[in-house]
């Protein structure tokens, strides 16, 4: 395996998947400016990995992430557009943008930009526990990160709002209800059932992973004619593709295909 330490977080990379485990435990892994630039070069580093296949987000102790470190009294941001949109920007369009699925592993509590990370990514594993929290109403703020658009995307807008103004909890079982979370498991087992979600997707075929991404991700803002053609045309280029002839053929030879 693969280990780089940054300040703030580790990335581990082996056996076609990339772990990074935010560690900072004491605040409950809240984002400070180092941890900001730590992001941002971590995540490309997974994004231009060709090996890698998943990445896995994690946070070290009791929390996922709980959201902006308001106990930073010097950073270099000019205001809070200027980090949203030089810092915290980059490692969002990272996650996004990559070609690999994304999974959030979550805990513990996910609040205010933790709760933005969290549901940038495309998968999302629970902790029983764990919650959901835009806690941005608390300190007269709104949501940021992007969780307007994504929490209004799950929950409807009335929910959405709902939550957002009281900053109520959004726990495993509403999140499990919602789509938010895929899977909710057992505190104590949400390692070990990451890495096995984790090795089974990367079974699948890496094509079939990223192109699906990023179909379903371009339909947000596309009608669905333009998505059809775009299925056309990825879909003519697939066909036959040595990922496809592969797969095909172990279906007629009725074993399991293998795409490394």
């Amino acid at each position: 395996k693969n280990i780089m330490k940054f300040k703030t977080l580790t990335l581990t990379e082996g056996n076609s998947i990339a772990t990074i485990e935010f560690n900072r435990p004491e605040s409950l892994n809240a984002v400070n400016e180092q941890l900001v630039w730590d992001f941002q070069e971590a995540t490309s580093s997974v994004r231009n990995n060709d090996s890698i296949k998943i990445l896995v987000i994690q946070g070290e102790g009791r929390a996922f992430c709980a959201g902006a470190d308001l106990s930073e009294k010097n950073s270099s941001w000019n205001g809070s557009k200027d980090a949203l949109i030089r810092g915290y920007k980059p490692f969002f369009e990272n996650i996004i943008e990559m070609s690999k699925p994304v999974i959030a592993s979550i805990n513990g509590p996910a609040a205010g930009v933790g709760a933005s990370i969290a549901m940038a990514c495309d998968l999302r594993i629970m902790s029983k526990d764990a919650y959901i929290l835009s806690v941005f109403s608390n300190i007269a703020l709104v949501p940021d990160g992007g969780l307007s658009w994504m929490l209004t995307r799950f929950l409807g807008y009335a929910k959405a709002y709902e939550y957002a103004i009281e900053a109520k909890k959004i726990d495993s079982e509403v999140c499990l209800k919602y789509g938010i979370a895929n899977k909710v498991v057992e505190k104590n087992n949400l390692k070990e059932e990451t890495l096995k979600w984790a090795n089974e997707l990367i079974k699948r075929p890496s094509q079939s992973l990223s192109l699906t991404k990023k179909l379903m991700r371009e339909s947000f803002n596309n009608s669905f004619w333009e998505i059809y053609a775009k299925e056309a045309e990825i879909q003519n280029n697939l066909t036959k593709s040595e990922q496809n002839h592969e797969a095909v053929k172990a279906f007629f030879e009725k074993r399991k295909p293998n795409f490394d």
